[in-house]
């Protein structure tokens, strides 16, 4: 499939910026801003991916004002949403030094750590934020297109994010090959969400025509007949669903989230380092929740003791309403778990690999990772 033509030139008068509508170079929601079109950081005119409904290799950036009041615009957007879902590609992790397939070899987003294997990875700025956002009940579910496990990484949980195009850490849920076919209770999961979200973060992926690209072009569409808020899409370079995004940011992923992170007051790990602590002090491992069953509990753990020939039952906090009485007495825990259980997950799959979200806590599957 050809691309279509980019319609940035250079301009005699000051720098190149993108030649689009309105619409293409904003979004719905930036008519009638008077913003400036984004500027052309980078000219090359290959596709960026060849064979599919792509573009070219040219990105563009913000100017700074601009990108301060399309973000301020975005955290707007997040609190009005009732339910957020992300869309992530490649571009989401290019800053932990994995590479994608779009960027052209002198791109700007290529300031990037050499790794001596992607497995070495480690989480970006975006990924803990994502993450934090999720523990703060402003992202619902995340759709990856990478397999990387970079957000569990992060303290996403597994309960909330579809792999939808495979992983290296699920030894169920093999990497799908370009041409192969998704995995089916994966993909009717990802229907399901179509019909959930009304607001779509759609995070460095080029559209190109990906099944899984239905969540953002859906979205979309359900905003331009005011049934959703629609779909933000952040990257450097174009895409073929610009055209009706409800907010277009052409900038790097890291750089909008950080900013994000301010605007929402968003309490997140700064680093790394600072996550792994985070990440040892909330999590229980051992701990399962009675009513969802997911294991360890990540935050904060609720217990209640059920006399004194029983066992204690532990609930996440999201559970703990549903899962104790109003009259029965309840303590939060610190995460001096069962330490021998570290790294012992819980999932929502039978014994067959087959996702069931309905299973029980002593139905699911129990993945130990030691």
């Amino acid at each position: 499939m050809q691309s279509k033509k980019n319609t940035s030139l250079s301009s005699e008068k000051g720098p190149a910026r993108l030649r689009g509508s309105e619409i293409e170079c904003h979004g719905l929601y930036g008519r009638g801003k008077k913003w400036g079109n984004p500027l052309l950081v980078y000219k090359n005119d290959t596709e960026a991916r060849p064979g599919y409904n792509t573009r070219t290799r040219h990105e563009y950036r913000e100017e700074k004002s601009v990108l301060l009041a399309k973000v301020k615009l975005l955290a707007k957007l997040i609190n009005k949403s009732r339910r957020i879902t992300a869309y992530t590609g490649a571009g989401i992790s290019t800053a932990s030094g994995i590479n994608d397939y779009a960027s052209g070899k002198d791109s700007k987003a290529l300031n990037r750590p050499q790794l001596k294997s992607p497995f070495d990875a480690q989480p970006t700025l975006s990924h803990r934020v994502l993450g934090a956002m999720h523990r703060q009940g402003m992202l619902h579910h995340w759709i990856q297109q990478n397999h990387d496990g970079l957000p569990q990484k992060a303290g996403h949980p597994q309960e909330a994010i579809n792999e939808i195009h495979g992983a290296w850490y699920d030894p169920s849920n093999p990497v799908v090959a370009m041409e192969g076919s998704l995995r089916g209770d994966l993909f009717d999961w990802l229907q399901e969400e179509i019909q959930k979200a009304d607001l779509c973060l759609t995070l460095g992926t080029s559209l190109c025509g990906m099944s899984a690209d239905a969540i953002a072009e859906k979205t979309a569409r359900r905003a331009l007949k005011g049934r959703a808020l629609g779909t933000v899409i952040v990257a450097l370079q174009q895409t073929a669903l610009d055209s009706i995004a409800s907010l277009r940011i052409f900038a790097t992923i890291d750089e909008v989230m950080a900013l994000l992170a301010t605007e929402l007051d968003l309490d997140y790990p700064k680093t790394n380092e600072d996550l792994k602590k985070r990440l040892k002090r909330e999590t229980h491992w051992g701990r399962q929740c009675a009513r969802c069953g997911i294991m360890p509990i990540m935050g904060p753990c609720v217990s209640s003791a059920k006399g004194h020939t029983k066992a204690a039952v532990y609930s996440c906090e999201k559970c703990a309403s549903t899962c104790f009485r109003k009259d029965e007495k309840t303590r939060r825990l610190d995460s001096k778990g069962a330490t021998s259980m570290q790294n012992i997950y819980s999932v929502p799959y039978k014994p067959n690999g087959d996702r069931d979200i309905t299973l029980k806590p002593a139905q699911r599957l129990t993945l130990d990772l030691r």
